[in-house]
């Protein structure tokens, strides 16, 4: 920094320059980059404006901290606006700096999507002081083995004292599969340990926030809620982008997709018969929900007989698109029916038609799987050959490398 700002002087721009410093959302510790806790997304910044320019202070005098919510999205908009430059309509956030500066918005929202060879989905509002989180996938744990996060030599130690039982129910939460819903309170809790969901004294703050969410999703034709692979397929066959297919109702119906998640979520038993029902619908997208419910329900509730009602219609989507076909075989598992589950994911695992992002995804689910699916992990790291897909045998190669095969 501060040989920039030399360089500034040595070029005698430093009087007419305004100076931005700040980060991006963090590097390779757990927890910063690619997570929406505090330690993921408060990032600093810090402006200079200099004396001529003090016209434009959003302060009374340098040094002042502002108590406003900025989001790097406005940054665009607020630089173009500093400069006089024409700002594109198409450009999000708001001009939090200058003459035009607008209203600080009530929200900023946050997203979490798949990281390299990794899949999440997770969505977050934030105001000034609290923090509501949506997980989409609450099956697969927030600390996921990620090749580029575990360069870090906390992050493996850190695993290892889980493995090794180490760890109490905040230190090994981040190893272990989520609950579905999150809310915190950033004042008193910047760490985000302790999840205020349940909290009678937050409901109608919960409830706000959620709506206020939902808004901003269609708002912004939120694309996360099919898997990456559908999305695709979709907008291939029907000759469009997925930006211009997730802006199409018929092809994209959001506002079903996210009461069908919504739904899934729950983890309500009585929801079983809607989910069965759904498990026909001739839309995969609605499938994919009604799949994710049982699965979460079977989680739940294994020896549930309302749950084993389900059985011939996850049975029947082994024969599914290859996702609504990987959820449904692992909720079998779960159910204690392996033969013909597993069978389902050894066929995909070498089938011709299982390209780089459902290997991805298959990969994902084999791992999350645990002990069933060691057979399988076992006979794909002897045979794997060329169908290694973008990031090759590295989720597979690492579970056995853990258990010594």
């Amino acid at each position: 920094v501060k040989a920039t700002l030399d360089a500034l002087k040595e070029d005698g721009l430093y009087d007419d320059t305004i100076v931005i410093y700040n980060s991006d959302h963090g590097g390779v510790m757990a927890r910063s980059k690619r997570f929406l806790y505090s330690s993921g997304v408060h990032c600093p910044l810090i402006v200079r404006i200099p004396e001529k320019l003090k016209h434009l202070y959003p302060a009374e005098k340098p040094g002042m901290t502002v108590d406003r919510l900025v989001s790097f999205v406005d940054m665009p908009k607020t630089w173009l606006s500093l400069a006089g430059a024409e700002i594109p309509n198409t450009y999000q956030g708001t001009i939090f700096l200058g003459k035009h500066q607008e209203p600080e918005p009530r929200y900023h929202v946050g997203f979490r999507e798949r990281a390299d060879e990794r899949l999440d989905c997770v969505r977050l509002i934030r105001d000034g002081r609290f923090a509501y989180h949506i997980n989409y996938m609450p099956y697969a744990p927030a600390g996921q083995h990620l090749a580029y996060l575990w360069k870090a030599p906390a992050t493996p130690a850190w695993e290892q004292h889980h493995r090794e039982g180490k760890t109490n129910e905040i230190t090994g939460r981040f190893f272990r599969p989520r609950v579905s819903e999150e809310f915190y309170d950033n004042d008193n809790d910047f760490d985000n340990v302790h999840n205020l969901i349940d909290s009678p004294e937050h409901q109608e703050r919960i409830q706000q926030m959620k709506v206020a969410l939902r808004e901003r999703q269609l708002a912004l034709y939120d694309s996360g809620l099919l898997p990456e692979k559908m999305r695709e397929r979709r907008a291939a066959k029907n000759n469009v982008t997925i930006y211009e297919m997730v802006r199409n109702q018929d092809l994209y119906p959001l506002e079903q997709y996210l009461d069908a998640a919504d739904l899934a979520l729950e983890r309500n038993e009585s929801n079983v018969s809607k989910f069965i029902e759904q498990m026909s619908d001739t839309d995969e997208g609605m499938r994919w929900w009604a799949v994710v419910g049982l699965h979460l329900l079977a989680d739940k509730a294994p020896q549930s007989d309302k749950v084993h009602a389900a059985e011939p219609v996850l049975k029947r989507a082994l024969n599914d698109t290859h996702e609504v076909r990987m959820m449904a075989a692992w909720t079998l598992v779960k159910l204690g029916k392996s033969d013909d589950s597993l069978a389902t994911l050894d066929a995909l695992l070498f089938s011709e038609t299982t390209d780089a992002s459902n290997h991805i995804m298959l990969h994902n689910v084999l791992d999350w799987m645990g002990e069933p699916a060691f057979p399988l992990v076992k006979k794909y790291i002897q045979n794997a050959g060329d169908r290694q897909g973008q990031y090759g045998i590295g989720i597979l190669g690492r579970i056995a490398e853990l258990n010594g095969w």
